[in-house]
């Protein structure tokens, strides 16, 4: 699917002037010439969402495609592009304008340096802010409670264990640089990272937030930053946040849907991160600590607001619900501890190891047993959740009036907010496993922890987001835009569109390249004995080949796919060569980058060893990556409930997952792997392909369709 010229007519010549100025003046600020990509991806946003129109109400009026999509690799100038196009439209629309990405890198990038190089040299006047989650920012109520001289105060324990004495003074500091105004409360702003463990003592969530009932809300470091974002005319996001706010409804965090043109910036990763918003869990033995810590909490509200009848009744009324909840969740821990695979050890073969025993129930049906376990489990719940719901109105009366006693309120208040999304978890996931939902579903439970520390974890999630997509953001937005450099596969958009739920009337635009891929790249097959299918004697084929392939000079990738891999072709490699390795296995990811440029930049040779999270998302442009060698062809090993159950479920329709599923996932994995090679218009080297399935079996020669047109070496 390709996008074809259409009547920009709908596109107001003040409009069109507007946008084809300010790339003008772009490229004449920085001596570029035009590039032919850019100026069709300009073009195709612009026709298409300057046509759209609102009726009598200011909605968007149905109809005409609101959707653009666009492959656009790297190179291409994308976010110059979409930027030049949708922020003169957002602004005559009167819309905000919202670009989402999927990494931190990315929204730094967008931040620091591309939206403040189109104000400067393109000349658009507009304002913008970077929106984060509640979670990013210290809370100062939580602080405060920290560090207040009371230890005991009301329910300081329901979570976890307090702050340990030794991580005080980290609190200390962070209180004096908020008050000092040397820090806004921003975890990445801070001078020093703070562990997770540390951080998330002081920060909350939305269920914990009391808002404007806190003492602390007109200096809340992530209100005051909300207030920036809701005056802003373009808002940096990430796919997280977005998917969140439509989850509470839109316009919660964020301007409605309705009131906002997207930008979804690596926007293959929409349906993964839409997945697993969508994904409902519980814990069996978490659920009766959730119990226990709900008791705790109401018994000491009662006793502190002077035994008062409501809460009295309250506390009767929970000790009653919680007597056959518990007993129910110590059944639903019977039926899981005489599924065979949960058993201790499990059956041989069946997981890999470092995976936590599982159950995938198939074609997601749980049975009759489990069915009505979930049933029972679901309705108890759902009382509780009611009975939290009523006790939050109560609390918030309390606070209405309440004297000296209302820190220590809005403390439990925060505790009943988590509270309440722990219980709302519990009563949707087994509502979940109680129904035969029409949507196909993969369902598991598995057992986590060692001996002694048993529970068991109980999860449902569909097979795809699409639909989800499409009722929540697609059907309700003015317009979007999705783009990235790897949406393209075997099949075309056709994996991504279904995935994503993208609009049938959607545009789909593949930005031609500015790199001369088959004069500056080469993608090399060598000659190799053994089939992939024999691991030991392929992972002992790669360790035989490498010394012979990375040169001493060279700056050099090499992706795995296991870390059995990994390590068996370690083990069998040369000293002289490892000591030019930098191993996934033995240091972070970005102790590796540092140390491989800096190697690089001394004039030595360096080769970094690493797996899937090296493929995608690294920038190692010019002599600090001339060779990519992918040692196995990236197909996903199946042990992943969803999508075992999704290949089952294809399978049931008379349909191929291998074909349909396995080959196109496959085939954008090792698009994303070969994109680490050129990252500018300079850049040359070789890519090296150790698996010879790709030149000998019918799945192959599609596989290297979907692959840029580089100059191709097949040695077999």
């Amino acid at each position: 699917m390709t996008a074809s010229a259409h009547d920009d007519a709908a596109l107001s010549p003040a409009l069109r002037e507007q946008i084809q100025g300010a790339y003008r003046a772009w490229l004449a600020a920085r001596g570029f010439a035009p590039r032919r990509g850019q100026r069709l991806m300009i073009a195709e946003i612009a026709r298409t969402l300057g046509a759209l129109t609102v009726d009598e109400l200011g909605v968007r009026a149905p109809g005409p495609p609101h959707v653009v999509v666009a492959e656009a690799g790297t190179g291409t100038g994308k976010t110059l592009a979409y930027g030049l196009a949708a922020i003169p439209l957002a602004q005559a629309r009167g819309l905000t304008l919202v670009i989402s990405t999927a990494t931190v890198a990315l929204q730094d990038q967008l931040v620091e340096r591309d939206l403040p190089d189109l104000q400067k040299a393109a000349g658009l006047k507009f304002t913008y802010a970077l929106a984060k989650g509640r979670g990013r920012y210290a809370c100062l109520a939580r602080l405060d409670r920290i560090l207040a001289d009371d230890s005991t105060a009301l329910a300081s324990d329901l979570f976890g264990p307090p702050p340990s004495l030794a991580a005080r003074p980290l609190y200390q500091a962070l209180r004096g640089a908020l008050e000092a105004g040397r820090w806004d409360g921003d975890r990445e702003r801070y001078g020093e990272a703070i562990e997770d463990e540390r951080w998330a003592s002081v920060t909350t969530d939305h269920r914990g937030c009391t808002a404007s009932r806190c003492s602390f809300f007109r200096d809340c470091p992530y209100f005051r930053a909300r207030e920036a974002v809701q005056r802003a005319d373009v808002i940096v996001a990430n796919h997280d946040l977005i998917l969140a706010d439509l989850a509470l409804g839109g316009g919660v965090v964020l301007p409605p849907p309705e009131e906002t043109l997207y930008v979804f910036d690596e926007g293959h990763h929409l349906s993964d991160k839409a997945l697993g918003h969508l994904r409902r869990f519980t814990r069996l033995l978490g659920s009766q600590q959730t119990l226990d810590s709900f008791e705790r909490l109401v018994g000491t509200l009662a006793q502190r607001l002077g035994r008062a009848p409501a809460w009295v009744a309250a506390a009767q009324r929970l000790a009653q619900l919680a007597v056959p909840l518990r007993e129910a969740l110590g059944e639903a821990l019977a039926l899981a501890e005489r599924l065979d695979a949960l058993q201790e050890g499990g059956r041989p073969g069946q997981t890999r190891p470092g995976q936590p025993p599982s159950h995938r129930f198939p074609h997601g049906d749980v049975g009759d047993g489990w069915r009505q376990q979930s049933k029972g489990l679901a309705e108890g719940f759902a009382e509780l959740v009611s009975l939290a719901d009523e006790l939050a109105e109560r609390l918030s009366e309390a606070l209405e009036q309440a004297g000296e006693a209302r820190a220590e309120l809005e403390a439990a208040q925060g505790s009943l907010g988590q509270l309440q999304g722990r219980l709302e978890g519990s009563e949707a996931l087994w509502r979940d496993f109680a129904t035969a939902s029409a949507e196909p579903h993969a369902r598991w439970v598995a057992r986590l922890g060692q001996e002694g520390s048993l529970d068991v974890e109980v999860q449902s999630s569909p097979l795809s987001a699409g639909e989800s997509l499409r009722d929540v953001l697609w059907e309700r937005c003015f317009g979007a835009v999705v783009s990235s450099a790897t949406l393209t596969s075997t099949d075309g958009f056709g994996r991504f569109a279904e995935a994503a739920g993208i609009p049938d009337n959607a545009r789909y635009l593949v930005v031609p390249s500015s790199f001369a891929y088959g004069e500056v790249a080469q993608l090399v097959v060598p000659k190799l004995r053994t089939d992939p299918s024999q691991s030991d004697a392929h992972n002992a084929e790669i360790a035989a080949l490498l010394p012979g392939l990375l040169r001493e000079e060279e700056g050099s990738l090499v992706i795995f796919t296991s870390w059995r891999q990994l390590d068996q072709v370690c083990a069998a490699l040369p000293a002289t060569l490892l000591r030019r390795v930098l191993s996934q296995a033995t240091e972070s990811k970005a102790r590796i980058l540092l140390e491989h440029q800096r190697r690089i930049d001394a004039g030595e040779g360096s080769v970094i060893f690493g797996l899937a999270s090296f493929a995608e998302g690294i920038d190692l442009p010019g002599a600090y990556c001339r060779h990519v060698i992918i040692c196995k062809l990236p197909f996903s090993v199946p042990d992943d409930p969803v999508e075992a159950a999704t290949a089952e479920w294809l399978s049931a329709q008379q349909r191929n997952p291998f074909m349909e599923m396995s080959v196109p996932d496959a085939a954008l994995r090792l698009k994303q792997a070969c994109g680490r090679l050129l990252r500018s218009e300079k850049d040359y080297g070789r890519i090296t392909v150790l698996d010879k399935r790709l030149v000998t079996r019918r799945y192959g020669q599609a596989i290297l369709e979907a692959l840029p047109p580089f100059e191709r070496v097949f040695e077999s």
